[in-house]
């Protein structure tokens, strides 16, 4: 049967006529039959080939054959290097019509997709290897071919240098489609090659700034994306300022088309803007803003950047607009945007909540839905401060209609940091309300009202004594446990007794014995963070107690509850007794007895190796909370022992690089929810890190080898995680900075006989293996990346001897109601109270004076002129100030700053100031002056 429908389709191909559907469908039927043998199928090809390969074979046919030699490859893989060979020959005769090219790319492409070539590849089989096809039919007639080539220049292997020009010169094909799929293929090129010439990374961006105003809209929408993603190569090619710069004229152009007239060009708009990871804070406010804002006011944007800058008025209420749009897509994507960037500046966010309060009455679900994960966001970002009138906009969307709208209202309420009990309680009657009006959301308005109970513990207990009475049984001894509100209040002070703030919160201990007649609707709630059984066996434990706390129930014994992981290591049982006072919300009460304040600063310390297993499995949320706790429980601590004052300073600074680093951890894990996350808030993270980590190296003196080294293993991660995940990082610069660190540790484990680290031996191979080899930078920071696995931070224990070099500035009797006299244009002298801590006069101190953050005025301070080398300095000094603006009134910005003489720091130019990089040694302090009233 089969040889018969063989020669009948053999007999029907070699005639050279139309074929007929007869002929088409018994072909196909060969094909897709699972009981065709091999040689059947062989046959059928070879008959396919000669008909492709027949000069004088009738063109029409030629579709329908290259259809059934599709067919042929997707039902039958062991034929597919074969038809790629024949389909190829095929497009390389002279005599095929350039009708039928764009057809056998189709099968060229689709057969090549299932081979998964790797890249790289050196297989004779792959016909797309050959580099003369894809230009060959590049510029060819076929423009159908033309368009097939350009949408997949990725499965082709052009050379870069060759791909690029040519993508390049067809975004001038008049042709639309060319000209669209051009753009696309840049788009796709920047993410997958690295170019250094800085020429041709502006050629590319500016041909597709033109092409923002083509008259197709396909075209615009690609020129956006274009814009997007080679102005971000063109940031990261510029350096410092210019970098800033470049970055604020990308925002500004595309700002210039959110207000385009096509509605999947604003969406593409929106999209881009959210992706800026640099933007200067007086544009992000600009696109809040109708009239150009006082700072910015001229047409153009300048700076070093100078080819083709957009005008600033193309960003002026930018935002507003998207917000504002008819389409929700748009209002989405805008939305969207403006969370990214909230990321940016405290004062953009504080502006821009209103305008996002008002996106909670959209008429759109999805618009809604992201005006909530917006203020969400900025309130994971400590960026929004809730005020008693967002608080009312707020919380009415607790009681919207759709399910998935209040779940994320009631996820945003738990987020926030509510100010005062005022606030507290307003935000519980909204939740009860949702309760009572949606029955339905008990269970995970239980969890939320645990979770909130926890960070607001200072507040629950006030609640609680307001509405004990409500809990109570009633005359007759009848529980009244039936009314949800009565278990939503339960579970309430059930949170208190846990919650993260380490103060005594006073709950009855009938409210846990009152819980235990609801464990089952109780524990179902709390099933992600307790199971009923450790659940039962807590309730039935502080019920015991007559005033109960966290402390009295961790103290001393195993923990019942288990609650998430860091909660579990700050109560785990302890064989030490000082260890009972880590979790004791009476630290205070330790105050005055400096052997236990050194005692609960080594139980932190050695908590802290585990705290960084906790961040790399991923545990964020938690962490980060506790680490905060201990942050501020120190801070809180009144000390009379220099030496205390010196360790519990460290311990503070140490405790929030470990915070900022698990911060920068949940970036950078592959489960990280990266939608809340983009790589300019990574750079603020770890440029705080830096920050954070230099004040530690230059403020303290009297660290032992061990917490140097411990440092500097820090220092050396940081390095890594910047040149492992920003793009905008100078390769070469970060890796000289390494080298000179690693030396630094060697130097050290040398001189105290210290083993070097996993972590800093896995770097010294790397950087062995870099400079004897001839990767390119690409894959040196793959390697680089490999060595994050092998860091742990070393288990440090502070010598106690360590102090802590600060200053305090002050101008008796001067503020905005009383400033200083001055004469406009005329130096003025300033007489500042300054007391300096543990400063010897070996320090070189300055005084740092600018106005309005211009120009700083440097007034060097000879600790020898003051005498004394006590650890407590106090002196009168008056400093003159030259610079004084033609102003009536104005106001100085004062610090001052120690220069740092080591080694390996930045050197400045300064004429009459500091050589060296300077750590500010006090706050900011603003001193007012005035002229005199005639």
């Amino acid at each position: 049967m089969e040889e018969q429908r063989l020669a009948e389709i053999h007999q029907a191909f070699s005639q050279n006529h139309n074929l007929p559907n007869k002929i088409l469908n018994l072909a196909l039927s060969l094909i897709t039959s699972p009981f065709s043998s091999y040689s059947t199928l062989s046959s059928l090809l070879d008959t396919l080939t000669i008909c492709l390969q027949n000069p004088a074979s009738d063109h029409t046919n030629h579709h329908r054959v290259l259809s059934l030699v599709s067919s042929l490859s997707h039902h039958h893989p062991h034929f597919r290097h074969q038809i790629i060979t024949i389909v190829r020959a095929f497009i390389y005769l002279p005599s095929t019509p350039s009708s039928s090219l764009h057809y056998a790319l189709s099968v060229l492409l689709s057969a090549n997709t299932k081979l998964n070539f790797p890249p790289g590849s050196t297989e004779t089989t792959d016909p797309l290897a050959d580099e003369s096809l894809f230009l060959s039919l590049c510029f060819g007639q076929s423009v159908a071919a033309r368009c097939i080539l350009l949408r997949n220049v990725s499965k082709f292997c052009v050379r870069p240098s060759v791909l690029l020009p040519v993508l390049l010169g067809f975004t001038r094909d008049p042709y639309p489609k060319i000209r669209e799929v051009a753009l696309d293929g840049l788009v796709e090129l920047s993410n997958c090659i690295m170019v250094e010439d800085q020429s041709l990374i502006e050629s590319c961006y500016f041909r597709a700034v033109e092409l923002l105003l083509d008259c197709d809209d396909p075209v615009r929408r690609s020129a956006v994306r274009t814009v997007s993603e080679w102005g971000r190569l063109l940031v990261a090619f510029n350096q410092d300022q210019s970098k800033k710069e470049c970055s604020d004229a990308v925002f500004i152009q595309l700002c210039s088309m959110v207000r385009d007239m096509d509605m999947k060009i604003r969406v593409v708009a929106f999209d881009a803007l959210g992706k800026i990871r640099m933007v200067s804070e007086d544009i992000l406010l600009q696109t809040l803003s109708k009239r150009t804002l006082p700072k910015i006011k001229e047409d153009r944007y300048y700076g070093q950047f100078t080819a083709k800058l957009p005008k600033i008025s193309g960003a002026a209420f930018a935002f507003v607009h998207g917000l504002e749009d008819e389409f929700h897509e748009v209002r989405r994507s805008a939305c969207h945007s403006l969370c990214m960037l909230t990321a940016f500046s405290t004062e953009f966010a504080r502006q821009a909540v209103n305008i996002v309060m008002d996106m909670l009455n959209d008429d759109s679900v999805v618009v809604r839905l992201q005006a909530l994960e917006t203020v969400r966001y900025m309130a994971i970002s400590d960026h929004l401060m809730v005020e008693e009138t967002i608080l009312h906009r707020f919380l009415g969307t607790l009681l919207d209609r759709n399910d998935s709208i209040r779940s994320a209202a009631r996820n945003t309420l738990q987020s926030m940091k509510l100010q005062n009990l005022a606030m507290f309680r307003l935000g519980l009657n909204s939740l009860m309300k949702n309760l009572e009006f949606y029955p339905q959301d008990e269970a995970d308005l239980f969890f939320i009202l645990f979770k909130l109970g926890r960070t607001h513990g200072k507040f629950v207990g006030s609640i609680i004594r307001d509405v004990f009475h409500e809990l109570e049984p009633s005359f007759d001894g009848k529980l009244g446990f039936d009314n949800a509100r009565t278990v939503a209040l339960l579970v309430l002070g059930i949170s208190a007794s846990v919650s993260f703030e380490r103060q005594i919160c006073t709950v009855p201990p009938q409210i846990f014995s009152y819980a235990v007649t609801e464990l089952g609707r109780i524990s179902r709630a709390l099933s992600d963070v307790v199971n009923q059984n450790s659940l039962l066996a807590y309730l039935s434990h502080c019920s015991r107690f007559t005033v109960v706390s966290a402390s009295e129930f961790f103290k001393g014994e195993e923990p019942a509850l288990q609650l998430e992981q860091s909660d579990f290591l700050l109560c785990q049982k302890s064989n030490e007794s000082s260890e009972a006072y880590l979790t004791s919300p009476l630290l205070d009460y330790l105050a005055n007895l400096h052997d236990r304040v050194t005692s609960c600063v080594k139980i932190v310390l050695r908590k802290i190796s585990d705290i960084w297993r906790l961040i790399e499995l991923g545990c964020m949320g938690e962490v980060i909370q506790t680490l905060r706790n201990w942050k501020e429980e120190f801070s809180k601590l009144t000390n009379y022992s220099p030496q205390t004052v010196g360790i519990l300073a460290f311990t503070s600074k140490y405790i929030h690089v470990i915070k900022l680093l698990g911060k920068v951890w949940s970036h950078i894990l592959p489960s990280g929810n990266l939608r809340y996350h983009g790589m300019g808030v990574l750079e603020v993270l770890l440029g705080k890190i830096d920050e954070r980590l230099q004040e530690m190296w230059y403020r303290f003196t009297g660290l032992s080898r061990e917490e140097e080294l411990h440092l500097l293993e820090i220092m050396l991660l940081s390095c890594v995680l910047r040149i492992s995940y920003l793009e905008t990082c100078n390769f070469d610069a970060s890796l000289k900075k390494i080298c000179t660190i690693i030396s630094r540790v060697e130097n050290l484990c040398k001189e105290g006989a210290i083993e070097l680290s996993n972590f800093v031996i896995d770097l010294q191979k790397l950087l062995s293996d870099i400079g004897n080899s001839s990767y390119g930078v690409f894959e040196n920071v793959h390697l680089l990346r490999k060595s994050l696995k092998c860091f742990s931070p070393r288990q440090i224990v502070l010598s106690g001897e360590i102090k802590h070099l600060e200053a305090e500035l002050n101008v008796h009797d001067n503020d905005f109601q009383n400033p200083l006299p001055f004469v406009s244009g005329l130096p003025v002298g300033i007489p500042f109270e300054i007391t300096l801590y543990n400063l010897t006069p070996e320090k070189r101190l300055w005084l740092t004076m600018s106005v309005d953050g211009n120009s700083t005025q440097f007034v060097f301070l000879d600790l020898h002129e003051f005498g004394g080398c006590d650890e407590i300095m106090k002196f009168t000094f008056v400093a003159p100030f030259y610079g004084t603006p033609r102003v009536k009134y104005f106001s100085l910005k004062v610090r001052i700053a120690m220069e740092c003489l080591s080694e390996g720091v930045r050197l400045f130019n300064y004429c009459e100031g500091p050589k060296r990089e300077l750590i500010f040694l006090c706050k900011e302090n603003e001193v007012h002056l005035s002229t005199p009233i005639k």
